[in-house]
């Protein structure tokens, strides 16, 4: 029997280590001491660690009741629970883009990266998060087909994109069809799509619209 593995590595991009990055970070292998320069070691290591939502909303609550701060709930906090008060405690319970989060993320099994991005620029006690940068790999025990792969993530306020392995093959191959039977029309949706993709990631709207433009000029 073959068993698959995913372990990934990174570096949070930021001023300091406060308590906010550790409740929402610390099940990632946090490492404030490495590498340094403004940068801190996050890992994700197969049958070793893990950014669980249970256990993020745990490490909150605590955050919260540090600062003298309850989390009224009829049961166990939420993670909905929590990031209310703390949102109102850090002054961006009007912060549209973390009511849409509240408001629409299941906030279960493991935590993902965007989401935790987003709610520690909102909860900013010092430590002015900057960027997330990580890259995985997926492995098989086994030499099999395909059982083998890689991804990235570069995650910031201004400009975020994700890729894998698996999408520059499909890409390709997608492509090289389109192009043996001379559908350059095909060709065309697929190199825009993949402009969109990554234009998609750019936050501000203005230097979005403006940088189409600009692509548009300069392949004209």
């Amino acid at each position: 029997m073959a068993n698959n593995y995913y372990d990934a590595t990174g570096v949070l991009v930021l001023d300091q280590v406060t308590p906010v990055i550790t409740a929402l970070f610390g099940g990632l292998k946090l490492d404030a001491s490495y590498p340094g320069d403004g940068e801190v070691y996050i890992a994700q290591i197969a049958e070793d660690s893990g950014a669980h939502w249970d256990d993020v909303c745990e490490d909150l609550v605590a955050l919260a009741q540090s600062l003298g701060l309850s989390v009224p709930s009829e049961g166990p906090p939420t993670m909905d629970d929590v990031l209310a008060v703390l949102s109102r405690h850090f002054g961006t319970d009007q912060d549209e883009d973390l009511q849409h989060l509240i408001e629409h993320h299941r906030f279960e099994d493991d935590s993902d990266l965007d989401a935790l991005f987003l709610i520690a620029t909102r909860l900013d006690d010092g430590h002015g998060l900057k960027e997330i940068r990580f890259e995985g790999c997926w492995y098989c025990s086994k030499p099999r087909l395909f059982n083998f792969g890689g991804d990235g993530s570069f995650i910031s306020r201004e400009f975020s994109v994700f890729g894998a392995s698996g999408q520059v093959l499909d890409l390709g191959n997608r492509i090289r069809q389109a192009l043996l039977i001379q559908n350059l029309e095909a060709a065309a949706n697929l190199f825009a799509r993949e402009t969109q993709r990554l234009l998609a990631g750019i936050t501000d709207e203005t230097q979005r619209r403006q940088l189409q433009h600009r692509l548009s000029e300069l392949l004209s």
